[in-house]
């Protein structure tokens, strides 16, 4: 070995070193909602099968974490006496968060509206919406088909939700396409390109529980 490689091996291990350091935050910087780079393994073995996923929650290889909610939001079906009876609601969200926070939590504001009709079981019918409006997110209103004029909307034929801010309306009643699948709130005036998010709910007991809320934030 001559003194030149020698000179060129010993300069190297910095550089190295310091692109070693660099993988994990740069990979953190591509998926922020992962697990540290650290927390790797393999399996002994051949093949993709025996690939290791990564230890505990999260990893570059796995999905990222999920919001998961802090608790369900219940209301007894007895608040709803007829249609268009509504409550408003705050859900609570956490979400994963690889800093010294641990977490970082949100509140999303919500509508629950029951709806003229029943299902197939016999149960009320409702609708369950995020009021953060996917246009330009801000809170919308219930409101009545009377004051529909207001956000400039003249064909209504039951009560809405509206935002005052850029005079979108929408139909609880009536569906539109998203991404393939029919959802409730169609635009029927105004810039809002879909319906509000949706919270998943189920009746049990009855209750009306609200469970989970629609990924996703404005449009």
């Amino acid at each position: 070995m001559n003194r030149r490689f020698f000179l060129k091996l010993i300069l190297s291990v910095p550089v190295l070193g310091a692109l070693a350091l660099f993988i994990s935050p740069f990979v953190r910087f591509l998926r922020p909602t992962v697990g540290p780079i650290t927390q790797t393994g393999l399996k002994t073995g051949k093949g993709l099968q025996d690939f290791e996923t990564w230890n505990g929650k999260g990893g570059l290889f796995t999905p990222p974490d999920m919001p998961e909610r802090e608790s369900d939001v219940s209301f007894d079906l007895s608040e709803f006496p007829s249609p268009w009876s509504f409550k408003t609601f705050t859900f609570g969200q956490k979400s994963r968060e690889y800093s010294f926070k641990q977490f970082q939590s949100i509140r999303i504001p919500g509508f629950v509206v029951r709806l003229p009709g029943t299902d197939e079981g016999g149960m009320p019918k409702f609708i369950a919406v995020s009021r953060i409006c996917p246009h330009m997110g801000c809170v919308f209103n219930f409101i009545d088909k009377e004051k529909a004029v207001e956000y400039n909307y003249h064909q209504a034929e039951n009560n809405l939700f509206a935002c005052p801010c850029h005079l979108s309306v929408f139909d609880p009643l009536r569906d539109q396409n998203v991404d393939g699948e029919r959802k409730l709130g169609k635009v029927v005036s105004g810039p809002a390109p879909r319906p509000p998010r949706s919270f998943e709910k189920t009746i049990e007991n009855g209750k009306l529980i609200i469970t989970a809320v629609e990924a996703g934030g404005i449009s």
